[in-house]
């Protein structure tokens, strides 16, 4: 599933090409998405100019000039593609948004997980709204966390997937920060000093930042909306890399399954105390 960084690239190579412009119309393929407004309401978006693209945890936010929001979310393998019109016939294609200047956007979605729903002037999303803060928010500081996690006895990697903790953060980029930390993915989060989660933070923040550099992680099916691939796979130091040498310290890396997801970890460097 794309993730922060990858939303984030996503934005940032859209924006260019939607904010400013009007929407022309949309058109819809034969399947529908999982969460998928119904024809007559996205076509309200249609002769409304896009103000601003903007992204919130793992959604994409596009204010329109009449005050609408229209969120969309990749799902575990959507993407959204900008082309000169006639997009290319392209399978698995369940909404194209016509764009003044000639150009479309086009959601692609093999599994149909993905989001794609008009909200009215006034009403922020339901999905938005429970999610908490961003990590790059000066809210959050490693006071700011110890505060919130004191007394809890919830595995840290588990906390730091629950986007209504702080928003965006996926499995990839956790098990890199919680590396580069040198923190177990079971340790209690209660447990964590100030000077502890300061160091998390300090790590998720390079992470994330670095990702985004880096054009994302493209695993199976991320691609940027020029249809480019990300390359920070080439840097993960333990995600997917159970059984081979850590990078640092040569110890095999190792696989956790917490709450139905894989964490990756060095035993070594990331012993748990």
């Amino acid at each position: 599933m794309p993730e922060l960084p990858e939303v984030e690239v996503i934005r940032r190579g859209l924006a260019p090409h939607l904010e400013g412009r009007h929407i022309l119309g949309l058109s819809f393929g034969e399947h529908r998405l999982r969460e998928q407004g119904e024809p007559a309401e996205l076509l309200r978006a249609a002769g409304q100019r896009v103000v601003e693209l903007s992204r919130r945890g793992k959604y994409l936010l596009a204010r329109l000039e009449q005050g609408h929001t229209l969120l969309m979310h990749l799902g575990m393998s959507g993407r959204l593609l900008v082309f000169h019109e006639p997009a290319p016939e392209l399978p698995h294609v369940h909404i194209v948004v016509h764009l003044e200047g000639g150009l479309a956007l086009v959601f692609q979605d093999i599994r149909r997980f993905g989001n794609f729903v008009l909200h009215p002037p006034g009403v922020t999303p339901p999905a938005v709204a429970q999610l908490g803060p961003e990590p790059f928010d000066r809210k959050v500081t490693a006071a700011w966390l110890a505060r919130l996690t004191q007394g809890r006895r919830r595995p840290l990697k588990n906390f730091l997937l629950d986007g209504r903790m702080v928003a965006g953060i996926g499995n990839i980029y956790a098990c890199e920060a919680l590396f580069a930390a040198r923190l177990h993915p079971a340790t209690a989060v209660g447990d964590l000093t100030v000077t502890e989660w300061g160091r998390l933070l300090r790590a998720i923040r390079k992470v994330l930042q670095a990702a985004i550099a880096r054009g994302g992680t493209t695993i199976s099916d991320f691609l940027d909306g020029s249809g480019n691939t990300g390359l920070f796979q080439l840097d993960l130091t333990v995600y997917g890399r159970e059984g081979e040498p850590c990078r640092k310290c040569g110890t095999a890396v190792e696989r956790l399954v917490q709450a139905g997801r894989s964490s990756f970890y060095c035993p070594r460097c990331q012993a748990q105390v």
